[in-house]
């Protein structure tokens, strides 16, 4: 085999591996603990993370204040106010910090085992 021929089989390699590494960066949308949450990628990272509405597509707000006994489980809340103050999404564990990390870490697993390919194919 010629060396020209090794060096194309070399880049053809190298770039099917480029693409895939970059063919996340059109997953910006997903149904992750039962809301619909929309980001940007920058430098690789999760930024400008937001949840919304399934059903309305509103801005969801966040109570992380609603645990009662000292004892209780942290949770934190997501809420449409366009659709009667309803419980759209609950994320245990610690507060909206806690939450919205939890939610970035869902998201980073389904990039590294690839699931979020059927999530672009469904968008």
């Amino acid at each position: 085999m010629s060396i020209l021929a090794l060096i194309s089989i070399f880049k053809f390699f190298i770039y099917l591996q480029n693409r895939s590494k970059i063919e996340y960066l059109k997953y910006i949308e997903d149904n992750i603990y039962n809301a619909k949450w929309k980001w940007k990628w920058s430098k690789g990272k999760i930024v400008d993370l937001q949840c919304y509405c399934p059903t309305c597509d509103a801005v969801l707000v966040y109570d992380d204040t609603s645990h009662t006994k000292p004892t209780e489980l942290l949770k934190t809340e997501f809420i449409c106010e366009n659709c009667n103050s309803q419980i759209v999404s609950t994320i245990h564990g610690g507060n909206k910090n806690y939450a919205i990390n939890a939610v970035k870490r869902e998201i980073e697993r389904r990039v590294r085992t690839q699931e979020y390919k059927t999530s672009i194919k469904d968008n």
